[in-house]
């Protein structure tokens, strides 16, 4: 009787690590802890990352493609350009030879990432809320996706 007890206090005990694991997955809006942004809405973010021109204060905000890590990026398509990757490039792609828009930076390392963000207070990413809440340089905007 004590050992299916413990079975028992064992399995219930994973499947409370396994909820707070699977609430804890977050990713977030950020911009550097110096920047004067606030909060941008999901029109305006969509926007940023596809080539059109949002203001706040009279800068211009830019978005910065964090592709470090592939589910992340399958997450910023389907929750804030709403398209495939293959869409997404193509747009790109004819905005820069069509209107010469510059394609948002990509950065495929953290660190080099926290680093841009720091020197352009008008600029925002996105990355995992883990990431975001270990680094000083960063401020979290709002959450942009939860897995449920």
């Amino acid at each position: 009787m004590n050992s299916v007890r413990a079975m028992l206090l064992c399995c219930f005990g994973m499947m409370i690590y396994m909820e707070v694991v699977a609430v804890d997955l977050q990713v977030v809006l950020v911009a550097a802890s110096t920047s004067p942004l606030h909060d941008l809405d999901s029109l305006e973010l969509r926007k940023i990352y596809l080539g059109f021109t949002v203001k706040r204060e009279g800068k211009t905000v830019k978005g910065l493609r964090n592709t470090e890590d592939t589910n992340l990026n399958r997450i910023f398509l389907q929750t804030v350009v709403a398209m495939s990757e293959k869409s997404y490039k193509n747009r790109l792609l004819s905005l820069t030879l069509r209107q010469g828009i510059p394609r948002p930076a990509e950065y495929d390392n953290i660190d080099d990432l926290l680093a841009s963000l720091s020197t352009k207070p008008y600029s925002v990413s996105y990355m995992w809320k883990d990431d975001a809440v270990r680094s000083s340089k960063v401020k979290i905007l709002r959450v942009l996706w939860q897995q449920h």
